[in-house]
């Protein structure tokens, strides 16, 4: 049987790397995990314990591959029999630009739980794996390009994710939260996420939609409840609302096994009357809105997003009524927005009492439709990776007279909602070129925002800060040469710019 190391720069809990590891213990294979953002000292650690097959999950723009390809050079210079996979939306959407670094042996497009299992029982018994499906392999003769996989067609299929790798790091000690997920996939198809389009491109792949079964859910949550000792679940589904028979017989089994609260993410279009009821009976005492823009016409031309303010006032009131808080996520930066328009969505949260704010800049990734359409319009350049910040919460690639106005706006979000008195000395302090201060001031209200919304004991919040503070404070042109020159392109992760759920 195989060692396998997955590597991540983040301090998170990853849950392509937890069920993938799940899979592969199931064949009996061992798994470790190595969380470091110095990837000198991460590949120091991976060297030291010895695996035949290290795993990176890479986003583009954001400096993970860039870090991965320091990592994986480390590595190979060391112990060039080590295996080096890479998954994630860069391999997945860019998986010749991947393999053009000789570092890397394995890119892995799509789910990686089917291609992961028949990889290492084929390396395990020293079988040829080039021809695996959703794998790009290096071999002697060149890279073996094998199309796409079909998607896991029954979830329920999965083992339970495997949170032990990350628990004996310390992970979940003096946890208030614990993160869940029920399903993957998105019914919309809004123009800034990527879950559109990887929606296109797995088309022909099977169901993109798909649930855990209720009971399935239940059994997960009653082991990880003995086992924990959690305060509450969150749910990082990008939707949880989206079926509302499933909703039914969840909540129901939820409210007669499991005795915390939990959250969850909706939108305003999918909170009826009884979603709202069937929620605040299950326990659930806060959820995740995405509002993005206060303006109509940006929401439904721009981001494709189709519910109107009035559905968005008459969801939070009636979240209220049911004693629900609601999070609202938030962007600013966006093509042909104006300052007054960013205001709108900042009295919008205001006016709707918005209990909890998450807010980012629009980031112009590779490969979502409002990028594509930006560049058609001509309002971004062909973006080399590098040029990207390495958060979506710094500056901004688009070209527009007024952006250094709304990034500035952005660091100053929390205080203009909380504080209206405040509006008119902000609109002037806006004006002034970005600078140091701005920054810390988002980074003292976005960390109270953190403190007061997520049920996490301080101490986990506060390893978790400094630790993506690291990420916040570096820039991506300084981690690595890109591995195809000014050519190479990639993605951010759905999860980024619409998700608030984290």
């Amino acid at each position: 049987m195989l060692k396998i190391v997955f590597c991540q720069r983040i301090v998170y809990s990853l849950f392509g790397f937890m069920t993938i590891s799940a899979v592969l213990k199931e064949d009996g294979h061992e798994t470790d995990l190595v969380m470091q953002a110095d990837p000198q000292k991460a590949a120091q650690e991976i060297l030291e314990l010895a695996p035949d097959v290290v795993m990176f999950s890479a986003l583009t723009a954001t400096g993970d591959i860039e870090w991965t390809l320091l990592i994986a050079d480390r590595i190979k210079r060391k112990r060039p029999e080590i295996l080096v996979v890479v998954g994630g939306t860069q391999a997945t959407l860019f998986p010749a630009q991947t393999m053009a670094h000789a570092s890397i042996d394995v890119a892995c497009q799509g789910e990686g739980e089917p291609a992961m299992r028949e990889l290492c029982r084929k390396v395990a018994t020293g079988a040829d794996y080039s021809r695996i499906r959703s794998l790009w392999v290096r071999t002697p003769q060149g890279v073996v390009e094998n199309p796409m996989g079909n998607l896991v067609e029954n979830l329920d299929d999965l083992p339970f994710p495997d949170r032990e790798m990350y628990a004996k790091s310390g992970y979940f000690d003096r946890l208030d939260s614990l993160d869940v997920i029920a399903g993957r996939g998105c019914t919309f198809n809004c123009s800034y996420c990527m879950n559109t389009t990887l929606k296109e491109m797995m088309r022909g792949k099977g169901q993109f939609i798909r649930k855990h079964s209720p009971q399935y859910m239940i059994d997960q949550l009653k082991e990880l409840q003995e086992r924990y000792h959690p305060k509450s679940f969150t749910f990082v589904d990008e939707l949880f609302t989206v079926n509302k028979t499933w909703l039914r017989e969840f909540c129901g089994l939820y409210k007669e096994n499991i005795t915390v609260p939990f959250i969850c993410s909706v939108t305003a279009d999918t909170v009826d009357e009884e979603t709202a009821e069937l929620l605040a009976e299950a326990g659930v005492f806060r959820v995740c809105l995405g509002l993005e823009t206060g303006n109509e016409e940006l929401r439904h031309k721009v981001l494709n997003k189709r519910f109107t303010n009035e559905q968005f006032f008459q969801t939070a009131d009636r979240l209220h009524r049911h004693g629900i808080r609601f999070l609202t996520s938030n962007m600013l930066g966006l093509p042909g927005e104006t300052v007054d328009n960013a205001f709108e969505t900042v009295r919008l949260n205001r006016e709707a009492k918005t209990d909890y704010l998450y807010y980012s800049v629009f980031q112009p990734y590779p490969e979502l439709v409002l990028t594509n359409q930006m560049k058609k319009d001509g309002l971004l350049d062909e973006p080399d990776p590098a040029g990207y910040d390495s958060t979506f919460f710094k500056g901004s690639l688009l070209k527009q007279d007024n952006i250094r106005e709304l990034v500035n706006l952005h660091k100053f979000f929390y205080l203009a909602v909380k504080f209206p008195w405040m509006e008119p000395l902000i609109r002037r302090l806006i004006r002034l070129p970005p600078n140091w201060f701005f920054e810390q001031v988002f980074i003292v209200c976005f960390g109270w925002m953190q403190f007061r919304c997520f049920k996490r004991n301080p101490v986990q919040l506060l390893a978790m800060g400094i630790g993506n503070l690291k990420v916040y404070y570096s820039r991506n042109k300084e981690s690595a040469p890109s591995p195809c020159g000014s050519a190479a392109k990639g993605s951010k992760d759905k999860e980024g710019q619409c998700s608030c759920a984290s």
